[in-house]
C-alpha cells in the first residue's frame, strides 16, 4: 500500500482500508474498489478466465495489472517472481464511478503434474495530474491467487519434525501432495499426565503450497512445561485431519 499527498489538501482526510476478503460473498474489497472472484483455478479443460474489478468510488480509478509467480517461504512469507506462464489482457484499466471491467486471464501451459500458483495484482494508480481529488489518498493492492491444476489431484499433508527447545516448541506442516491447501484451522493441545488439557492454542493458518512446508512455533511457559505428558498438534483439511503427538522427553523441562 502507498500513500500520496495530492495538492491543496484540505482537513477532510479520506482513508480506505487496504483489503477486506469477504470470503463467503466470493469478493475481496479494498476501499475503493472490489474483485471477483477472489481465486482463480486453471486446467487443462478451462485454460482462461476473467476478473472482473468494480470501482465502488465516487471518482475515476486508474488500474495496474501485473502477474507473478508465487511461492511462499517455510516462514510464511510470499516470494514473487516475474512470470510468463500466463497471458492477461488489460495490463492498464481506467473505470468510472460504479461500473466494472474485465480481465481475461489464461495459460498455455495448462497441462502440469504438479500444481503451478501466480498471483494477479490489481494496483489502484494516483490520480491524474489534472484530477481535482484533495487530501490524503491511500493507494490499494491487492493480490488474487491463481492456480493451474493438474488432471490427477492428490490432496496430502503430514506434521513433521516436531521438537522442544529452549522452551519453544516447534513443527512443520509439509504438503506432499501435488494440490495447495488452506488449513481450516492449526492447534496446539497441552496434555497433562492423565490426558487432561493444560493449554490450547490456535495458530494463523495461510496457503500452503504444493511441496510447500509452514514452520510454526510457539512458547511453553515455564509453569506448564513441567506438568505437560504430550503436545498434540491438529491440522483440519478438506476432508481430512491430520494428527500428531509429541511425547514430553524426561529432563526437557529439568524436572
Amino acid at each position: 500500500m502507498s500513500i500520496i499527498c495530492c495538492k491543496r489538501a484540505t482537513s477532510v482526510i479520506r482513508a480506505f482500508f487496504s483489503l477486506i476478503a469477504l470470503v463467503c460473498a466470493g469478493v475481496a474489497l479494498a476501499g475503493t474498489f472490489q474483485v471477483n472472484p477472489i481465486r482463480i483455478t486453471l486446467s487443462q479443460q478451462s485454460s482462461s478466465s476473467l476478473l472482473t474489478v468494480r470501482n465502488d468510488s465516487m471518482e475515476k480509478v486508474r488500474f495496474q495489472i501485473g502477474v507473478f509467480e508465487w511461492d511462499q517461504s517455510p516462514d510464511g512469507e510470499m516470494l514473487l517472481n516475474p512470470t510468463e506462464d500466463l497471458i492477461f489482457f488489460p495490463n492498464l484499466l481506467t473505470i468510472d464511478p460504479g461500473n466494472e471491467r474485465n480481465i481475461r486471464e489464461g495459460t498455455n501451459k495448462s497441462i502440469v503434474s504438479r500444481e503451478k500458483s501466480y498471483r494477479i495484482f490489481v494496483e489502484e494508480l494516483p490520480p491524474a495530474e489534472n484530477s481535482e481529488a484533495q487530501g490524503i489518498r491511500i493507494l490499494t493492492k491487492m493480490g488474487v491467487p491463481i492456480f493451474i491444476q493438474p488432471a490427477k489431484r492428490l490432496m496430502q499433508g503430514q506434521v513433521e519434525q516436531m521438537k522442544l527447545a529452549e522452551g519453544k516448541f516447534s513443527f512443520e506442516i509439509k504438503n506432499a501432495g501435488n494440490v495447495h491447501f488452506f488449513p481450516r484451522f492449526v492447534h496446539v493441545h497441552g496434555k497433562g499426565p492423565m490426558g487432561e488439557t493444560l493449554f490450547e492454542r490456535e495458530l494463523q493458518a495461510w496457503y500452503i503450497l504444493s511441496g510447500g512446508i509452514r514452520r510454526y512455533s510457539i512458547d511453553i511457559a515455564q509453569t506448564d512445561c513441567p506438568k505437560l505428558q504430550d503436545l498434540a498438534v491438529e491440522v483440519e483439511l478438506e476432508g481430512k485431519t491430520l494428527k500428531e503427538n509429541f511425547s514430553m522427553p524426561p529432563s526437557v523441562c529439568h524436572r
